[in-house]
């Protein structure tokens, strides 16, 4: 197996043991970001050993659970 394909694997677990909404239909978006802070996600992502999208979600579920949503 190459690097990259252990990398991607690697991502996949993570993504899969960190994602409790699995079973949940996903949908595309369209996100307009400067390419200072595209770099920055994916930097951020590379170094969790996840993707921008589960970054993105844990967010989403930080905030609700702050707010009590």
């Amino acid at each position: 197996m190459s690097k990259r394909e252990a990398e991607q694997k690697q991502i996949e677990q993570t993504v899969v043991q960190s994602d409790a909404s699995v079973n949940e239909p996903r949908t595309t978006l369209s996100l307009s970001l400067t390419m200072s802070d595209k770099k920055a996600l994916k930097m951020m992502a590379a170094e969790k050993g996840t993707t921008i999208a589960a970054i993105i979600h844990g967010w989403i579920k930080e905030y609700n659970e702050n707010e009590g949503i």
